[in-house]
C-alpha cells in the first residue's frame, strides 16, 4: 500500500515546479486603456464634426449647382428642339417628329451623410385660364378707318408653361421655366431669359423715320395639366402639331401701326427685361420707337403673382409672324 502523499500542483511529468498563478490585475494599466479609447472615439467624432459641418455643405452645394447647370442645358435643348422644328417646319401633311428630352429633377446626394435633393416638374397647358397668357395685337389705321388687326381672337394669343422647381438645401433655390418659347431663371434675389423666343426687329428706313420689320414666333403649350416630383430623371416629350407663318405688311402713308405685346405671367420682371434689352440692342429708342409699362400689377389672386406686363413698338411696317402649337407630355423614362 503506498502511503506517499498527494500533491494535486504536480503532475506525472512535472519536474516538480508549482503551476504559475495568474498575474493580478494592473488598475493603472485599465485606465490607461480606458483614457486612450476614450480619446480615439473623441478625435473620431472631430473628425466626423469637421467632415458633416464643413465638406458636406460645400460637397453637397457643388452637387445641387452642377444639376442647376444641367438641368439649365436640357431645357435650352428642348427649347432649340422645337424651334429648328418650327423652322423646319413644311407643312401640315407631314406628321409630326416627335423630341424626346430627358430632365433630371435631383442633385446627387452623398451615401450616408446627405440625401439628393428632390425636385418637382409642373406641366401647365394653355387651356387653364389662370396660367401664362401671351397676347400680341397688331392695328394699323389710315385716316380713322381701320385696315388690318390681329388680336387673340384671331391667333394672336399663346400660353402655357413648363416649369422645374428645386428647393435645394445648401445651393439658392431655383426654378427653370419654359414658355412662350422662352427660358426663365428664377431666384429668390431675381429672375433672368437665359434664351428669348424668335423675335428680329429690324429698322429699314431712317432714323429720322423708321420703318420697322418685325419677325417673331409665338410658341402655344398644349397637353395635359401635370405634376411630378421626386429624384431621378423623367422624360419630356414635344411634338410639334403646327406652325403657320403670315406676313402683315403696312403700305398705308402718315398711319398708326404700334405692335402691342401683353403678357400675364408670374416672370413679369423678366420678360420687361428681356424686351428692354432686346430693343434697345435693336437700336431703338426707348419712348420713342417703344414703350414698356413701368408697373408690373398683379391680377387676379394676389398669391398667384401673375403681373401684366405690355411692350408697345412704334411704326411697325412689316410684321412677320408665326404661331406654332407644341403637345408637352411629361412621365416616367420610357413610359410617356
Amino acid at each position: 500500500m503506498d502511503l506517499s502523499p498527494q500533491h494535486t500542483s504536480y503532475s506525472a511529468i512535472s519536474a516538480g515546479d508549482r503551476i504559475k498563478k495568474s498575474p493580478r490585475w494592473d488598475n493603472d494599466e485599465g485606465v490607461a486603456a480606458t483614457v486612450g479609447t476614450i480619446m480615439a472615439l473623441l478625435v473620431f467624432l472631430a473628425f466626423m464634426g469637421i467632415f458633416t459641418n464643413q465638406f458636406v455643405p460645400v460637397w453637397m452645394s457643388d452637387n445641387e449647382s452642377s444639376h442647376m447647370s444641367t438641368a439649365i442645358e436640357q431645357f435650352i435643348n428642348l427649347k432649340s428642339s422645337i424651334d429648328i422644328s418650327i423652322s423646319n417646319y413644311p407643312n401640315s401633311l407631314v406628321a409630326p417628329s416627335p423630341i424626346y428630352v430627358p430632365i433630371t429633377l435631383s442633385s446627387a446626394g452623398i451615401p450616408v451623410f446627405a440625401g439628393p435633393t428632390a425636385g418637382i416638374l409642373v406641366l401647365s397647358p394653355n387651356m387653364l385660364t389662370s396660367k401664362t397668357n401671351f397676347n400680341l395685337s397688331y392695328i394699323w389705321t389710315t385716316d380713322g378707318v381701320r385696315a388690318y388687326t390681329i388680336d387673340e381672337r384671331n391667333d394672336g394669343h399663346t400660353g402655357g408653361y413648363l416649369e422645374l422647381y428645386c428647393p435645394n438645401r445648401y445651393f439658392v433655390e431655383q426654378k427653370i421655366i419654359y414658355e412662350a418659347g422662352a427660358v426663365i431663371l428664377n431666384q429668390s434675389d431675381g429672375e433672368f431669359i437665359l434664351a428669348g423666343p424668335q423675335l428680329s426687329v429690324k429698322n429699314v428706313g431712317l432714323v429720322s423715320s423708321p420703318d420697322l420689320v418685325v419677325k417673331m414666333t409665338q410658341v402655344s403649350i398644349e397637353g395635359t395639366n401635370k405634376t411630378i416630383g421626386g429624384t431621378g430623371s423623367k422624360g419630356v416629350t414635344a411634338e410639334l402639331q403646327f406652325a403657320d407663318s403670315v406676313p402683315y405688311q403696312n403700305n398705308f402713308t402718315n398711319s398708326s401701326d404700334d405692335l402691342s405685346i401683353t403678357i400675364m405671367s408670374k416672370h413679369g420682371i423678366a420678360w420687361k427685361n428681356y424686351f428692354n434689352r432686346t430693343l434697345e440692342g435693336s437700336g431703338l429708342v426707348y419712348d420713342t420707337n417703344y414703350h414698356i409699362t413701368s408697373a408690373l400689377i398683379p391680377t387676379g389672386n394676389s398669391e398667384s403673382n401673375y403681373y401684366t406686363v405690355t411692350i408697345t413698338i412704334h411704326n411697325v411696317k412689316i410684321f412677320d409672324h408665326t404661331r406654332a402649337m407644341v403637345t408637352l407630355s411629361i412621365g416616367e423614362l420610357g413610359m410617356i
